[in-house]
């Protein structure tokens, strides 16, 4: 990044704890022979209780490993 700024260096702060924390866990990846790109989507069209506003999750897979 060639020009951070103040925004950048505190969301920096709040992610650094968690990954701290997590250093123990392994990212893992597993040999598939089909060059699948697999994507589920979910949306809840009034998902938040409090705010009456849509919440949508989704999962990417590729080769058959969670890619975010």
């Amino acid at each position: 990044m060639h020009a951070p700024t103040k925004d950048h260096f505190r969301a920096l702060k709040r992610i650094l704890p968690s990954v701290k924390d997590t250093a123990h866990h392994e990212l893992q990846l597993h040999k598939q022979s089909t060059h699948d790109l697999i994507v589920y989507s979910n949306a809840d069209w009034v998902g938040c209780p409090d705010t009456l506003r849509s919440t949508t999750d989704y999962a990417i897979f590729f080769y058959g490993n969670l890619i975010s």
